[in-house]
């Protein structure tokens, strides 16, 4: 085995034994929990902002100038509870790949995540307190959920294994049993909550979620948002597709982070200021990763896809082409990723990081130029395809981006599929029986 080959089965296993983790996993299954969330709610923000002219004139000509309110009700109502509804499905994801009952061990991670977020706000000079504050609740608690769901679940499941429960006789239903054995791996973890928050407000006149906003969450979403972090996190998603493997472990860590960017957009929208990097808008969001840079599917595919298609000489490339057009229309490229190959074809190197990198430039600076608005809190279904979602999130200009990336990768993906195609068309010839 060469030194190569080495290193590249030694990178695949330390990979797989990350993304195998239990953290990593609940990480990963918790925040799917979430995307009912955000897809139900893009669709009434959507309503509220469609991106064509005098749509809010039209609409208050139609419902009257209230017309907003339950359109917003709805969004708020599920976008700014994403970082609640994630401290809860993430210790449950925990608990149930330990194979212990889950819902009382996401029950318990859910109220640790109450303690541990401020519950006093400040209006007009004035403390109200007693209130679950949507602010933490959503965008800005995301961090603070995913830390307390993880060690929530670790803490809950370990008590539980170690046989430190309340057993009950066989007898008793198993709902009222696993109910008493809730109370003791609950009771400390809700213990360790106190202790955190005491320390936190006592000692330090501050809060957890307050300082890992600070020390973690700021850094991270600043950092992705960033033209450097979000080229480096493009260009790792690429080399894990190129070992052929999945990018859902880098997109569990980021996405929560991305989607916080979005939130935080939404909020300055909301509160009626324009969406520009003066005013503390992100420039990098979910939908900048999701409908840009890994559309087509990983890599951006779709010029490799057409050239296959329609300039294909061998019967190799031209049969995988027609059947990669429909998949690829919907952002499905595995047929592309595997079957042309992509995975540790190392010829297609060079294609498989630039096209992306162009595309993260050209996302970053059609947006920092004011071309195209940062994107808020809409989101859409990861298979709505091209131009089409590009219209719906950000109108015609963001579709005209997406346009200029599907050019940049047939243009960058040619000259190395005609090499390929060249030396699968010679094979073919030498095939045939003379």
């Amino acid at each position: 085995m060469s030194t190569f080959e080495k290193f590249r089965s030694k990178m695949e296993e330390v990979i797989a034994r990350f993304s195998s983790t239990t953290a990593i996993n609940a990480l990963k299954n918790g925040m799917l929990a979430t995307l009912p969330l955000t897809m139900l709610g893009s669709i009434f923000l959507l309503v509220a902002s469609f991106p064509i002219d005098n749509w809010s004139e039209i609409m208050t000509g139609l419902l009257g100038p209230d017309w907003k309110y339950p359109f917003t009700q709805v969004s708020s109502s599920t976008f700014d509870i994403i970082a609640l509804v994630a401290s809860f499905s993430i210790a449950y994801q925990y608990a149930r790949i330990k194979k212990i009952e889950p819902f009382a061990c996401g029950m318990i991670s859910l109220v640790n995540f109450l303690v541990l977020i401020p519950s006093v706000v400040v209006q007009d000079g004035v403390e109200v307190d007693s209130i679950i504050p949507k602010t933490w609740a959503g965008g800005s608690g995301m961090a603070t959920a995913i830390i307390v769901g993880l060690i929530t679940g670790w803490l809950y499941t370990a008590i539980l294994n170690k046989g430190w429960r309340i057993k009950m006789p066989a007898s008793v239903p198993e709902g009222v049993a696993n109910s008493f054995n809730a109370l003791i791996p609950g009771f400390l973890t809700i213990l360790m909550a106190f202790v955190v928050c005491a320390v936190f407000r006592i000692g330090l006149q501050t809060t957890l979620s307050e300082c890992i906003v600070a020390i973690l969450q700021i850094p991270l979403q600043s950092g992705l948002g960033s033209l450097p972090g979000y080229l480096l996190y493009t260009i790792l998603i690429s080399i894990f597709w190129m070992f052929g493997i999945h990018s859902s472990v880098l997109n569990s860590i980021a996405n929560p982070f991305l989607r916080a960017n979005g939130l935080a957009n939404q909020a300055l929208l909301d509160a009626g200021v324009a969406l520009t990097a003066s005013n503390g808008a992100y420039l990098i969001t979910f939908q900048s990763r999701s409908n840009f840079i890994t559309m087509t599917g990983a890599c951006i595919t779709v010029g490799l896809v057409l050239a296959m298609a329609f300039r294909a000489r061998s019967m190799r490339y031209k049969q995988l082409g027609k059947l990669a057009l429909i998949p690829t229309f919907f952002n499905v490229n595995e047929p592309v990723l595997f079957g042309f190959p992509i995975v540790l074809n190392f010829a297609m190197l060079i294609p498989v990081l630039l096209v992306p990198i162009c595309a993260a430039l050209t996302v970053y600076f059609a947006t920092a130029i004011g071309f195209m608005a940062p994107f808020g809190a809409i989101e859409v279904p990861w298979t709505t395809p091209p131009l089409i979602s590009g219209f719906i999130l950000g109108g015609w200009r963001a579709s005209v981006v997406q346009l200029l990336i599907i050019l940049e990768s047939c243009v960058i993906y040619y000259p190395f599929f005609k090499k390929q195609d060249a030396l699968a068309y010679q094979e073919e010839q030498e095939g045939e029986p003379s």
